[in-house]
């Protein structure tokens, strides 16, 4: 009896130093921790002339990975600014543009937080709003394009339709580099009867 105490003392000690229970004090600073560096990504990547800052966001799960060591899914959204992307303003003290045609998104990240680092796994952003779901589509198929990211592994990007042209995410800026689709065969059986 005396042997169980002891080991149920241990385990339940090591519980606590593995990083469980996660606090909220502590999920509020690795959420602002992991916030500033999808910022940071996101106006790199995306921004044009002017910085972006964060409209909402929201903590969708955490995931322990290890000791100290979490997954953040974040879904966020972002505005344009009225700071320069030159400035070195930090964004959160810039104020929203205001108008009708400022470019918004809406946007989800996975960011790895330790104690010694934080990083961006994923980030993906969308056009908040758009004349058409066709055009949605595009846009985030060509933003995906842009990051390289590939979500069923070895398939190829798809082509886009013929007669639709690609309109840039945000219409007001153009990417600083373009991407190259690699035409890869898809591998499925289903045969195109149009041709």
């Amino acid at each position: 009896m005396k042997w169980c105490g002891v080991l149920l003392l241990a385990l339940l000690q090591s519980l606590c130093c593995s990083g469980l229970p996660l606090y909220q004090s502590e999920l509020a600073s690795m959420a602002d921790k992991a916030l500033v560096v999808t910022m940071t990504q996101v106006n790199n990547l995306y921004a044009g002339l002017r910085l972006y800052r964060v409209t909402r966001g929201s903590i969708k799960r955490v995931v322990p990975l290890g000791l100290n060591t979490y997954d953040l899914m974040m879904n966020f959204g972002i505005k344009e600014t009225d700071c320069l992307k030159s400035s070195g303003e930090d964004p959160q003290r810039c104020a929203f543009r205001v108008g009708f045609f400022v470019p918004s998104a809406s946007c989800t990240a996975r960011v790895r937080v330790t104690a010694e680092f934080t990083q961006v796994v994923s980030l993906n952003c969308g056009q908040d709003s758009s004349s058409s779901e066709s055009s949605s589509e595009e846009n985030f198929t060509r933003k995906r394009q842009q990051l390289n990211v590939q979500p069923f592994g070895n398939r190829g990007p798809a082509l886009p339709a013929p007669g639709l042209s690609e309109a840039p995410l945000f219409p007001s800026h153009s990417f600083s580099r373009q991407v190259e689709p690699q035409l890869i065969p898809r591998g499925d059986s289903i045969g195109n009867h149009l041709e």
